[in-house]
């Protein structure tokens, strides 16, 4: 809608590292906007204080706004989550994104915001009326009353996570998949060559059919499918029965090749 141009900097196993270079690279004076998600989707990486704090100078030094999006910013499991707006000379020049979606189990309500300076919230409230224009009205209120639950309710979604996330990691482990790091985010994402299948759409395809589990294909977050061919994400946002059925499933019908 803003006629940019586009350019990705694919993050890549075992850690999806930010590959610091490649980002040099590809910022300059031209650059105007550069769009980050931290915990992050697919891959439950967050971004360290380091890359962020390489990133946050590349944008001082050469005037560029962030657009952080922080869906998953209370679903942090092995390091603190850090907002780029925190950081010195940044929240003049941060956006940053939120939704009630992820932490309060309400994704079908799609109600989130943008916290930033005047001079930049300007320009989203002229985007936003152009896409959804308003959000039912007593979904807001409800929204406010829960982004005013008091931190015990954060400490139990992330008690109860940290347990659903152990018990998907070790059974897919016990599966047979090569299993990578999630530090945030309910989501796992795992090689699943081992089980001889061409890519991950014929994967997840023969999943859904044969084993009766469903996982998503990360190829379709990639610019380059290629880039994700190998990968495929699973979520633990389910209850721990659903999960060691899914599991034991999986352990009955997936044979390695």
């Amino acid at each position: 809608m803003a006629g940019a141009k586009i350019k990705c900097i694919t993050l890549r196993p075992p850690d999806f590292a930010v590959p610091i270079d490649e980002l040099k690279s590809a910022i300059s004076k031209n650059t105007r906007a550069i769009l980050i998600n931290t915990p992050h989707n697919p891959t439950g990486k967050m971004f360290t204080r380091e890359e962020l704090i390489t990133i946050a100078s590349l944008c001082i030094e050469n005037d560029v706004l962030v657009f952080m999006d922080e869906v998953y910013d209370k679903l942090a499991f092995e390091m603190d989550h850090i907002s780029m707006a925190s950081l010195p000379g940044m929240y003049e020049r941060t956006v940053t994104m939120n939704s009630l979606g992820k932490t309060f189990s309400q994704t079908g309500w799609k109600i989130g915001w943008a916290v930033a300076p005047p001079h930049l919230t300007w320009g989203v409230r002229q985007a936003h009326s152009f896409l959804t224009f308003a959000t039912s009205t007593p979904m807001q209120w409800a929204a406010t009353v829960a982004l005013r639950a008091p931190d015990s309710y954060f400490e139990e979604l992330k008690r109860d996570y940290m347990a659903k996330k152990a018990i998907l990691v070790q059974g897919l482990k016990d599966v047979g998949f090569k299993v990578f790091p999630s530090s945030g985010t309910y989501f796992v994402v795992v090689d699943h060559t081992p089980f001889g299948l061409e890519n991950d759409i014929a994967f997840c395809e023969y999943l859904i059919k044969e084993v009766g589990v469903v996982a998503i294909p990360t190829s379709v977050f990639y610019l380059n499918p290629e880039d994700g061919k190998n990968l495929v994400r699973f979520t633990f946002c389910k209850d721990e029965e659903t999960l060691r059925s899914a599991v034991e499933r999986m352990k009955e019908k997936l044979k390695k090749k």
